[in-house]
C-alpha cells in the first residue's frame, strides 16, 4: 500500500468522498424506524461503521454500539493525521479523545468506581492508536480522586491541578476536574493554531475561537461556585483567547455583579441567542451547547464558502462528530423501546 503522507490533495480529497457518505435526515429518519437493535446495527452493516460494528457480540448493547460508531470517528480522524499534510491542528484535535477518557476516569474515580469497573466503560481505543495508554491507565489504577490528581501536579498543569483538588475538596463539584483536563486540551490546541501559516490560521480561526472561548467562558462561569481567588480562577483559564479578554473571563469569575459583566463581553455568534440567568453553571451548560452547534453551522458553511481548502478536513470531522451523536441517540431510544420515530428525530442535531 502507497502512503501519501503529507499529500494535500490526498488528504483533501479523501475528505471530500468521506463527506459525500454522511447520513442524509432522511436515512437517519429510516433507521429510527428499526424494531430493535440488532435490526439497527444490520441496517448499518455496509455503511462505514460496518467494520466497527461487526466486532460487537451479540445481543447488542446501545452503549456498545455507541463505541463502535466512535471508533468509527476516531479512525477516520487518526487516518487524517497520518496523512495531512500538516496535521498539527489536527493532532492536538484528536487529543480530545483521549482527554474525554482522562475525564471519565477520573469522575469514575470519584464516584469510588474500581479499576475493572472503570475500564469496562471506557474505550481506550485512540489511546492505543497514539500507543499511549500509560496515563489513562495510572489514572484508572488510582486509590483515589486526588491521588490521580496528583499525577496532574507532575505536569505543567501544577497550578491548576492544586486548584481543582482545593474546590473539589471544598464543594465535591467535579466540573472543576473537567476544567484542569479542559485547559490542558485548550493551552495545547491554541499552540497548533498559533503555528499555523497565516493564511490557513485566518481559515480555521471561526473553529478554533468557538473551542477555545466558549471554554474559558464556561471555566469562568463555573469558577464562581469553586470560591477561588483571582489567581486561582487564572489558572483554570487558557493561556490566551481569541475574541474574548482575559481580563473580562476573570471579572466574570470574581465580580459581584456578573450579569453586568457577561453584558460587556463582545457577542461572538455562539453567545448570540444566550439568556442571561440566575444560576452560572446553567449558562455555562448553555454555551457549550450553541458553541456545539455554531461549529457544525461553520463546517457545513465551510464546503463551499471556503472549497478545497485545508480546513475542509476539519470541517468533515465536525460533521462526522455529529453523524455519530445523532446514530447514537438513535440507537439508545431503540434500546429504551422508544417508538415515536418524529420524537427521536427532534432529538437529532442538524448538520
Amino acid at each position: 500500500m502507497v502512503t501519501l503522507k503529507g499529500d494535500p490533495v490526498y488528504a483533501l480529497t479523501k475528505a471530500y468522498a468521506l463527506k459525500s457518505l454522511l447520513m442524509p435526515f432522511s436515512m437517519l429518519e429510516e433507521l429510527a424506524y428499526s424494531r430493535d437493535l440488532a435490526d439497527f446495527v444490520e441496517r448499518l452493516r455496509a455503511s462505514p461503521y460496518g467494520p466497527f460494528l461487526a466486532q460487537l457480540q451479540k445481543p447488542y448493547r446501545a452503549s456498545d454500539v455507541e463505541k463502535a460508531f466512535w471508533r468509527g470517528l476516531i479512525s477516520t480522524h487518526y487516518s487524517f493525521v497520518t496523512t495531512a499534510l500538516r496535521p498539527g491542528l489536527l493532532e492536538a484535535l484528536f487529543m480530545r479523545y483521549i482527554y474525554f477518557n482522562m475525564k471519565t476516569v477520573l469522575k469514575a474515580k470519584a464516584m469510588g468506581k474500581t479499576v475493572d469497573e472503570i475500564l469496562q466503560t471506557v474505550d481506550l481505543y485512540p489511546e492505543t492508536l497514539l500507543k499511549a495508554r500509560d496515563q489513562t491507565l495510572r489514572a484508572a489504577a488510582a486509590k483515589d480522586l486526588s491521588e490521580a490528581l496528583k499525577d496532574l501536579a507532575k505536569t505543567p498543569l501544577a497550578a491548576t491541578a492544586s486548584a481543582a483538588v482545593s474546590a473539589w475538596s471544598a464543594t465535591g463539584d467535579f466540573s472543576a476536574v473537567e476544567a484542569v483536563i479542559d485547559k490542558l486540551y485548550v493551552d495545547e490546541l491554541l499552540k497548533a493554531y498559533r503555528k499555523l501559516p497565516r493564511s490557513e490560521r485566518k481559515l480555521h480561526r471561526q473553529f478554533v475561537a468557538v473551542d477555545v472561548d466558549s471554554y474559558a467562558l464556561a471555566a469562568a462561569l463555573r469558577s464562581r461556585l469553586w470560591r477561588l481567588t483571582a489567581p486561582q480562577v487564572s489558572s483554570f483559564l487558557p493561556t490566551e483567547t481569541i475574541d474574548i479578554p482575559v481580563e473580562m473571563l476573570v471579572s466574570l469569575a470574581t465580580s459581584d455583579d456578573w450579569r453586568k459583566v457577561f453584558e460587556q463581553i463582545p457577542k461572538t455568534s455562539f453567545l448570540e441567542k444566550v439568556e442571561v440567568v440566575e444560576d452560572p453553571s446553567k449558562m455555562a451548560a448553555e454555551i457549550e451547547d450553541k458553541a456545539a452547534l455554531e461549529k457544525i453551522r461553520y463546517a457545513a458553511r465551510s464546503f463551499y464558502k471556503t472549497p478545497f481548502r485545508q480546513v475542509n478536513i476539519q470541517a468533515f470531522l465536525v460533521l462526522k462528530e455529529a453523524e455519530v451523536r445523532n446514530l447514537s441517540t438513535i440507537g439508545k431510544n431503540i434500546e429504551e423501546g422508544v417508538t415515536d420515530v418524529a420524537f427521536i428525530r427532534s432529538l437529532l442535531i442538524p448538520y
